[in-house]
């Protein structure tokens, strides 16, 4: 069956909360002066994109408004008329043709758009859920950890976990508030952390995200001090091309450090392996698709790391599930804001601290547009 039409359905801006957050254009706060990443990382508008097969069949992908257009002006022309099960004969196409701007970024946000529509509109074309085609189930369930705890105050951020906890998760995610452009940053968030571990215990995973906000120096202070409260991992210390920094971390800290999230198909994964990270976190609306995504996979375990993607969006369940659960242990859970599901009808939900798939056709989401 073959590729139709492709075009963009509809466009809105994003309107959201701001939540403080540690950010890479703190130094810049002049400029940047909102709480949250939404302002300050190129993230105002949200698009939804639709491919359309000779018989009817449809799908539709949300992404950025900026990929939309490259999508439609640079990627579609390519592949519509193609059979929509090459899907990845089209990715390699796309990678390759796009090579002298691409090989990360925008460029892979778009590939990622076309991977995801075709596997949706293949999948129901089979009338068989995506998780079929990457090999079936694993399991029956995955498990989940809530994913916010912005630093605010201490009322706020122990009132917060312990709801987490209420609600059955067994896992969670706190955000740092400072990095080296705050003379006091470390031992801020150390008491972040502490506050934290006083109020859920000890035996629930916690993990820290800064979000691509310190250097070397600030991580290594820090590092050493959070130590004692057994982070389960910190993540994205680092620039995303930082790999050296990477690299000298990973020797010189028992906290497991995670990376992934702006990294971009199997050669960025093999150099964050390769510098010491064990728990990556590519995005399927990001890395490529779902085609790298099962390839990174194979990489994770040759490496004996483990695949934590970064948000619980229902690409990455798809995958996660498909996976070995010793690969893909656990998937995020962002409990307070959710870009990509304003309009869908069904978006995914975790009860009691864990996700289940249905066995609709595709990915099984419904829009309201």
């Amino acid at each position: 069956m073959k590729i139709k039409k492709i075009y963009i359905v509809k466009v809105e801006n994003i309107s959201r909360e701001n939540f403080p957050y540690v950010k890479p254009t703190d130094y810049y706060n002049e400029y940047f002066s909102s709480f949250s990443p939404f302002k300050s990382a190129f993230m105002d508008k949200i698009c939804f994109i639709r491919m359309d097969l000779e018989n009817e069949i449809s799908s539709i992908v949300e992404t950025s408004e900026d990929v939309c257009n490259l999508v439609i002006s640079h990627l579609a022309n390519l592949v519509i008329g193609m059979d929509v099960s090459r899907i990845g004969m089209v990715w390699d196409l796309l990678y390759r043709y796009t090579l002298p701007i691409g090989r990360s970024g925008i460029i892979m946000h778009g590939i990622s758009v076309i991977n995801l529509l075709m596997y949706d509109a293949y999948a129901k074309l089979l009338g068989v859920p995506v998780y079929e085609l990457l090999g079936g189930k694993t399991r029956d369930r995955i498990r989940a950890y809530a994913s916010h705890l912005h630093p605010v105050n201490k009322e706020e951020l122990e009132k917060e976990a312990r709801s987490y906890l209420e609600e059955g998760y067994t896992a969670m995610k706190m955000r740092f508030c400072c990095g080296p452009s705050d003379p006091l940053g470390v031992d801020k968030n150390v008491e972040l952390v502490k506050v934290i571990r006083d109020s859920v215990g000890y035996s629930v995973d916690l993990a820290g995200d800064a979000w691509m906000s310190w250097n070397l120096n600030f991580a290594l202070k820090i590092s050493r001090k959070l130590e004692k409260y057994e982070m389960s991992w910190i993540e994205e210390p680092f620039l995303p091309d930082d790999f050296e920094s990477y690299k000298y971390l990973t020797r010189r800290t028992d906290i497991p450090i995670s990376a992934g999230e702006h990294h971009y198909h199997i050669y960025d994964f093999k150099r964050l392996l390769d510098s010491g990270v064990r728990i990556l976190q590519p995005d399927a609306l990001w890395v490529g698709g779902i085609t790298p995504m099962k390839k990174i996979a194979g990489l994770a375990e040759v490496y004996g790391a483990i695949i934590i993607p970064h948000t619980s969006n229902i690409y990455n369940l798809h995958f996660i599930i498909s996976e070995p659960e010793s690969v893909t242990p656990m998937a995020e859970y962002l409990t307070k804001y959710k870009w990509l599901e304003d309009r869908v009808v069904n978006p995914p939900r975790p009860i009691k601290g864990y996700f289940k798939l249905d066995e609709e056709k595709g990915f099984g989401l419904k829009y309201e547009l």
